[in-house]
């Protein structure tokens, strides 16, 4: 898929800095970081559902504990 994105040229330069150092093209760190996200937000929504079901089931989980 082709994509045009507009970045500040704050953020590109960084993005270009940071491709640079890891010997990357500055697409590849795009879709690095946008993989690095992704990721961080399915963890972040296993742990909310995780969170809800401890406090819904504690009582349970404290039987099944003993």
């Amino acid at each position: 898929m082709e994509l045009r994105l507009r970045l500040p040229d704050e953020v590109h330069g960084r993005l270009r800095a940071v491709a640079e150092e890891d010997g990357n093209s500055l697409n590849t760190e795009i879709v690095i970081a946008i993989e690095e996200h992704l990721a961080r937000r399915q963890t972040s929504a296993v742990r909310g559902i995780a969170r809800k079901v401890a406090q819904r089931d504690a009582e349970l989980l404290r039987r099944l504990s003993q």
